[in-house]
């Protein structure tokens, strides 16, 4: 359940409301998180993103494809705790996905992490190996980053030369596996919708010029799909 009362916690980043959101959650029976759509980010007080149910990372899937109409704001050089106003320090992680990465409160209230990095901290993102990119050169000479929105010239860079994250797509198994108990139809078509490359290659002509799209942004596109 959403709601955006006056008590609602400042942005980190764009200092705007964010949007809270009550989720089931393991073992207490719920938990209330922030997020702000504009700027692609979730804060999670201590431990809330490890307490979430299955059945609310899915709900948070679906906010997540609902940001995509938002126009998006990029993050601010300083972040500062929506809790106690001290500056958010960024944080490497490592989970079985790959690396991932967040803005910490050094007081220990929380963190503030993007979209992306959320959907590869609970695996649904996979890195594209070098033969991959090298294909993707040969139809599409510039992505842009799911991290930091910068540009990627895919004929010279493997990876984002401003943030150096890699290049990423939804991981279909992985999602295919997460959604199947919460919607076992849908499964085969997520396998072939979601994480497909040359399905998110074959989309790119059809997107407005304007729009700095991201495989994995394609991808949550595709997701979309399976919800409506």
């Amino acid at each position: 359940m959403k709601t955006q009362a006056a008590e609602s916690l400042p942005c980190p980043s764009c200092r705007a409301a964010m949007t809270s959101l009550c989720l089931a959650a393991l073992p207490i029976d719920h938990l209330s998180l922030d997020y702000c759509a504009s700027c692609r980010a979730i804060w999670f007080d201590a431990h809330e993103s490890s307490q979430l149910a299955p059945a609310s990372v899915i709900e948070l899937l679906t906010i997540i494809r609902d940001a995509q109409a938002v126009a998006n704001e990029p993050i601010a050089a300083r972040l500062a705790c929506p809790r106690c106003n001290v500056p958010l320090i960024l944080t490497k992680d490592l989970v079985k996905s790959g690396p991932f990465v967040y803005h910490r409160c050094p007081n220990g209230c929380g963190r503030f992490t993007p979209f992306s990095q959320f959907m590869t901290e609970k695996g649904f993102v996979r890195f594209l190996a070098p033969t991959e990119v090298a294909q993707l050169a040969a139809r599409v000479v510039e992505l842009h980053c799911h991290s930091c929105g910068g540009p990627i010239d895919l004929r010279s860079d493997s990876a984002c030369p401003h943030c150096r994250s890699p290049i990423a797509v939804l991981d279909a198994e992985a999602m295919a596996k997460a959604l199947a108990g919460y919607s076992a139809a849908a499964a085969p078509r997520i396998r072939a919708a979601v994480g497909d490359l040359q399905a998110s290659i074959d989309l790119l002509p059809t997107l407005a010029p304007q729009r700095k799209t991201s495989l994995l942004d394609l991808g949550i596109g595709e997701l979309a799909k399976l919800f409506v």
